[in-house]
């Protein structure tokens, strides 16, 4: 198992295991350590790799639950403060396997693996929250880097950035392409350390999840509202051109439109650009559907981003955007040797030579999304135009994807939620949202005495049963990942009903239905990270 932020120490291990035929499981390295407990249980990891103290302590202990031995090695050096001995670090193993590189040199690991031999497990979660291991195989991967390859311009004179974690299935397999091609990659051990560093690497292409591109979009918006006058409507100007001239592309712009827009570029646009580092070629956007808004202001302002799409069971890219076959609001054309399909019901089929061998130990659940046929169900639903493009409308299966990426099963979140004795119902939102908020209903009926005979739209505003639910809310959020803590939320007064149709008569959540029903109360919970496209005019509710 690998437990660290990226690093090239990551990679170290990751082709260590691919050369000797072992099968690496990558952790996020913010998972809590129940998650990462039942990650090396139910995988039967033998040996974690792990960077930092603090998470060589953590599986340190958690290797005292577990019923075989578990090594732990640290990428870097581990010295304990009392007693100035380290554990087992990665440059020990280096140095053994240095006296043994004469009589047993890296090409005669050549061809201990096949193609179809199981080369990693990524645990995700599933509709029902309990996280499942993604088998993918040596030729899952290569296939899909190989697809990919001939799609994009790329060599050793780039540039790139690594700061999606590289348990993602999405950066990992970028990373790939970036190695295969000779790119050179600069690493960055989280998306928060991401933006000034921008300006440092002046990276050449970058490739992201939506939140990424949707903050600084947000972000020169912001700053432009702030201008005067007669730069507010320069920028204004210079988008409407950059618009136009996106619309119509270089061929049919013409020379007026043209020189207007060389203008625009000078004297707006270069700026924004800038920001990336300046020498930006192209940007790949993917885990996650990117805002309209963010995707038409890059057009406009001339930096190509292309949006892709894939899952983990892919491994991962389906389709992509790319150079020459960009089409705005679609996730591209399928890769080569990638087939799709839409069922009766509107979801999306997949046939793909980088699908998974199936779910770790789980074959019942393999059956569900992949039949006889070797076409995988996605749990997206969505059209294919004329010419290939495909544009997904909606998704099939009940999980939140936030702007992030992160794949977020809200139902055991939402029980969690409603296990505390002060809370009655639970609705969790973030989809599309960077991170998760949740419309809450009191146990009115079980208040404290002081509480009773109040009005339910006084109590709702009552510093006292806001500190209540605060107090349960904090305890829930103690036992989940980062990605998966409420942030936010908001008392309603009232129950969700059968009878407006909110739940279902076995008392399951319409989350549809809710959340277009209080789609100003939740956007007022994202006042000062709003989604990309929620109207200004919010709401008023309690963050």
């Amino acid at each position: 198992a690998l437990f660290a932020e990226n690093c090239p120490e990551w990679h170290v291990v990751d082709f260590a295991c691919h050369l000797l035929g072992a099968v690496s499981v990558p952790l996020y390295p913010s998972l809590p350590a129940d998650q990462v407990l039942h990650i090396l249980s139910d995988s039967g990891a033998a040996w974690v790799f792990c960077s930092g103290p603090s998470r060589r302590s953590s599986v340190d202990g958690l290797s005292k639950q577990l019923r075989r031995p578990l090594e732990a090695v640290g990428l870097d050096p581990v010295t304990d403060p009392v007693t100035g001995t380290g554990g087992l670090s990665l440059a020990a193993l280096q140095e053994e396997g240095a006296r043994h590189a004469d009589r047993h040199p890296l090409e005669h690991f050549r061809g201990r693996v096949d193609p179809g031999d199981l080369a990693s497990l990524i645990y995700t979660s599933g509709t029902t929250g309990e996280p499942k291991g993604v088998m993918l195989t040596h030729h899952n991967f290569t296939s899909n880097v190989l697809a990919c390859s001939d799609l994009f311009p790329l060599g050793p004179d780039d540039q790139a950035l690594s700061f999606l974690p590289l348990s993602h299935v999405f950066e990992r397999t970028v990373d790939y392409l970036f190695l295969y091609r000779g790119v050179r990659i600069h690493y960055a051990p989280s998306i928060e350390r991401m933006p000034p560093l921008l300006t440092v690497v002046r990276p050449t292409v970058l490739c992201s999840v939506p939140r990424v591109y949707e903050r600084a979009f947000l972000r020169v918006v912001a700053m432009q509202r702030e201008q005067s006058g007669l730069r507010r409507r320069m920028f204004e100007w210079a988008l409407r051109t950059g618009a136009r001239h996106a619309e119509r592309g270089d061929r049919w712009a013409g020379p007026w439109l043209s020189s207007q827009r060389l203008l625009a570029d000078r004297l707006v646009f270069r700026k924004v650009k800038d920001r990336f580092g300046g020498r930006l070629r192209f940007a790949i956007s993917g885990g996650a559907p990117l805002a309209p808004a963010a995707a038409e202001f890059f057009a406009a302002v001339g930096l190509s981003l292309y949006q892709g799409y894939g899952l983990t069971e892919t491994a991962p890219v389906l389709t992509t955007n790319r150079p020459g076959h960009d089409r705005q609001g679609s996730v591209g054309k399928a890769v080569p040797g990638v087939s799709l399909r839409i069922a009766d019901d509107g979801e999306i089929r997949a046939r793909s030579p980088g699908l998974m061998k199936g779910y770790w130990q789980n074959p019942e659940i393999t059956r569900e999304v992949v039949d006889e046929h070797g076409w995988f169900a996605t749990g997206d639903i969505g059209h294919l135009d004329d010419d290939g493009f495909l544009f997904i409308t909606d998704r099939k299966k009940d999980l939140l994807i936030t702007s992030g990426g992160k794949n977020i099963a809200p139902q055991p979140i939402e029980q969690r939620l409603t296990a505390q004795w002060s809370i009655a119902q639970a609705v969790v939102v973030g989809d599309r949202y960077p991170y998760l908020t949740a419309l809450i209903v009191a146990r009115f009926d079980d208040l404290p005495a002081e509480l009773a005979g109040m009005e339910r739209e006084q109590l709702v505003a009552d510093p006292r049963l806001l500190r209540i639910i605060r107090a349960a809310v904090d305890e829930v959020n103690e036992h989940l990942a980062e990605h998966e803590r409420i942030r936010r939320w908001q008392l309603m007064p009232h129950e969700f009903s059968q009878e407006n149709n909110e739940i279902t008569p076995t008392q399951k959540v319409r989350r549809r239905v809710i959340v277009d029903r209080y789609a100003e109360v939740i956007a007022s919970m994202y006042t000062k990270t709003q989604r990309v496209g929620t109207p200004a005019k919010l709401a008023g509710g309690r963050p």
